[in-house]
């Protein structure tokens, strides 16, 4: 068989990858056990936690819709009040509570917080 020059410097090694160190097997067995246990342990309450955020980011996603529009009316009466009434700081107070109302105020903070606890049931999932 005839090679190419490329190949010629190099001596090609088989390593047996399933040749184990004498002390490492019964702690890998060990590991093994306990992660079994532990996933064993941990599935009701990551089936538990998985329900609880499905249903929670139902009500984030349906009260985000809702809140946005009463945000919208709520700046647009504080707008008015400031405009056509004069009250400057009547109008300021409604238009922030618009803003807290509005998808990027409290409703953010919801996301956040289910995105927060997502993380934490993936990473209970994993082990």
């Amino acid at each position: 068989m005839k090679y190419s020059a490329a190949f010629l410097p190099f001596e090609i090694h088989i390593i047996d990858i399933q040749k184990k160190v004498w002390y490492a097997y019964p702690k890998e067995m060990e590991v093994v056990l306990m992660r079994i246990l532990l996933k064993i342990l941990l599935f009701p309450i990551t089936l538990m936690v998985s329900i609880i955020l499905l249903v929670c980011q139902f009500f984030c996603v349906f009260s985000s819709m809702l809140l946005s529009i009463l945000a919208f009316f709520l700046f647009a009466l504080g707008f008015a009040a400031m405009v056509f009434l004069g009250e400057m700081e009547e109008g300021l107070k409604a238009m922030f509570i618009a803003y807290l109302i509005s998808p990027y105020g409290i409703p953010m903070l919801a996301a956040w917080l289910l995105g927060t606890m997502g993380g934490i049931n993936e990473r209970l999932k994993s082990i």
